[in-house]
């Protein structure tokens, strides 16, 4: 099993005319067995767009990047995203 947190930007999407879109700004992979976290953001292109509550096309995208099966993924959300 795989488990990614994503932080999503919907104000991006929406000022560039593409609102009901949205593209990830935080992308964490968490260990399973310990909970040790592994920021992968910079794994994706941050500029790549989502249609809001499409959960099916970030784990497609996720599996082609990680290599991992669609079946093999959990998605978990975090509203706010703190600066690092």
């Amino acid at each position: 099993m795989a488990i990614f947190r994503i932080g999503s930007d919907f104000e991006t999407a929406e000022r560039a005319g593409a609102g009901g879109l949205h593209q990830i700004n935080h992308l964490v992979r968490i260990n399973p067995g310990t909970g040790d976290e592994d920021d992968v953001f910079h794994m994706i292109d941050p500029g790549k767009f989502f249609s809001n509550g499409d959960e099916k096309s970030k784990k497609n995208y996720l599996s082609t990047i990680f290599n991992i099966p669609v079946s093999q993924i959990e998605l978990e959300y975090v509203d706010e995203v703190d600066d690092f």
